[in-house]
């Protein structure tokens, strides 16, 4: 059950794992190991029952990583473009990305 929308910075290793940290300088909170751990990329217009968004945050800018276990991690970014190009990152483990996401934990 979501219970609040929280701001998190989130980084794609090299090695294809995604960490979901509190700032920048903080060490991960959460990893994910998207190679082995997700199962694929739901755009926002694909998320039937998404929570009620942040103050200003849209449904095009929404994606979800499905996870094991019935688990996912639903992410929000700053923009639709920033967005698009997040939703391919588990087919392109090699990149590099670094933003800031707001993150429903």
């Amino acid at each position: 059950m979501f219970k609040q929308w929280k701001e998190k910075y989130v980084v794609l290793t090299l090695e294809g794992s995604l960490l979901v940290c509190r700032d920048a300088d903080s060490p991960p909170d959460q990893v994910v190991a998207l190679q082995s751990s997700c199962g694929s990329v739901a755009e926002g217009r694909d998320i039937l029952d998404l929570p009620r968004l942040p103050p200003g945050g849209r449904r095009d800018c929404c994606f979800a990583l499905i996870l094991p276990q019935n688990k996912f991690l639903l992410l929000l970014s700053d923009s639709p473009e920033d967005c698009r190009s997040v939703s391919a990152f588990p087919y392109l483990p090699d990149a590099f990305i670094s933003f800031k996401y707001r993150s429903k934990v």
